[in-house]
């Protein structure tokens, strides 16, 4: 309950002008300034000076009314469309790190250019251990098509409704799901 005031916060200070969100033209509302999900916030704002002063005060005042402690230490910057001194002025004025793209939210990998096999890999490669071929040997074939269906296929969907995965990866997930359902005992 205590973060959803950040988000009122900031809807409060994006209505009276003091930061700008970003796509207004896509958004109403002045734009998106704030994505979250329990206590993974992304926070956007245009990098002007003033919008970056009025956030890291608007920041500065939630720590101070909710008793929270904003980690600035694990918290990451990422600029998009300044030169790399503006970039790290902006870090540097928000007391964060600067980040970089790929990164990483809710375990989904965020570019700012198309992924890779290679940078999506990892992320495919985490529904292989939900359900390892030696978890199915004492399972009935009912019992594992809905361990499939149930684990690696929801996983499958959250991923693929941000991407399109490439057909390399298909015939990996493929691979999985087949290890997994017609796992045997011994050599079977």
């Amino acid at each position: 309950m205590v973060v959803d005031a950040l988000a009122a916060i900031l809807d409060k200070a994006k209505a009276a002008g003091h930061i700008k969100g970003i796509v207004p033209h896509l958004v109403g509302g002045n734009g998106v300034s704030l994505l979250q999900y329990a206590d993974d916030t992304i926070i956007m704002v245009e990098g002007s000076e003033s919008d970056i002063s009025n956030l890291n005060f608007l920041l500065l005042c939630f720590q101070q009314m909710s008793g929270l402690r904003i980690n600035f230490d694990k918290s990451e910057v990422m600029v998009l469309g300044y030169t790399q001194d503006e970039r790290k002025s902006i870090a540097d004025r928000l007391n964060c790190q600067l980040g970089c793209f790929p990164t990483t939210y809710l375990g989904i990998p965020i570019s700012d250019s198309r992924l890779t096999v290679a940078e999506l890999r990892p992320t495919v490669g985490k529904l292989q251990h939900r359900i390892e071929p030696w978890q199915g040997r004492w399972l009935s074939k009912a019992a594992r098509t809905v361990l499939i269906n149930s684990s690696l296929s929801s996983l499958l969907l959250f991923i693929m409704s941000f991407y399109s995965l490439p057909e390399t990866l298909h015939h990996e997930i493929a691979t999985v799901q087949g290890r997994f359902f017609w796992a045997g005992e011994g050599d079977k």
